[in-house]
């Protein structure tokens, strides 16, 4: 059994104090504090490897291998602890939930490592390569996988009301759309890129502030959150 006491502290309880999801958990909760997480992830999983391949230039490391095989590998580390963090989730309980306080944790995390991504230091190449492999699994296979796993068990243990838990799933994806369908696919290719090309300094800023934001927004989500399944018992 985990126990996470911080949790537990008055500082750090549920804002909702309602039996039923009321508009301040739907807005806050749902829509607005998953955004930043949503968007870090996203402009992740559409410009990370252009900034390996453009500003690191790591395309001929191992003779080009390097970036194909890393990624296979990290995927597979990201299985297994996808895997472990529902274990432990599962068997984590506190008065705020079991899910709720992986959340919490996870909101530095996400900062920290998603600043590492890109603060790759100038040197050796092996220096370089070592710097990618460990900040790429930490950000997928500990941070995110932290957040994502507690995030997405929310909707099933935030009420028992189908109807609610419908318009809390409706507020969820329109949150993961404004994220990835419109800031990344529209806004980011015809106004961000262009503006920060290869210069790396300008890409640790931008991905910088991208991580920073996740940190208040993901504990918007926290502190906007409430587990009446889990609470039930």
């Amino acid at each position: 059994m985990t126990r996470l006491k911080l949790a537990e502290r008055g500082a750090f309880q549920s804002r909702v104090r309602s039996a039923d999801v009321g508009p301040a958990e739907k807005w806050l909760g749902y829509l607005l504090g998953p955004a930043g997480a949503l968007l870090l992830n996203a402009v992740l999983a559409t410009y990370l490897n252009v900034y390996y391949t453009d500003v690191l230039k790591l395309t001929n490391v191992w003779g080009g291998a390097f970036l194909v095989v890393f990624p296979i590998v990290s995927k597979i580390i990201d299985a297994i602890t996808n895997v472990v963090m529902g274990y432990v989730i599962d068997r984590t309980h506190t008065k705020e939930g079991k899910a709720r306080p992986w959340l919490l944790r996870s909101a530095p995390l996400l900062t920290l490592t998603g600043i590492s991504l890109f603060t790759v230091p100038r040197g050796s190449q092996a220096l370089q390569v070592i710097w990618v492999m460990v900040s790429y699994n930490l950000f997928y296979s500990f941070a995110y996988t932290i957040f994502n796993m507690s995030h997405n068990m929310m909707v099933p243990l935030s009420t028992r009301n189908t109807t609610q838990r419908g318009s809390l799933s409706v507020f969820n994806q329109i949150s993961n759309i404004m994220m990835t369908g419109i800031l990344v696919a529209s806004v980011f290719p015809m106004v961000v890129m262009p503006r920060i090309g290869v210069d790396q300094g300008k890409w640790i800023a931008l991905m910088s502030v991208l991580s920073i934001l996740a940190l208040p927004l993901t504990l918007l989500e926290y502190y906007f959150n409430k587990e009446r399944v889990t609470l039930e018992t």
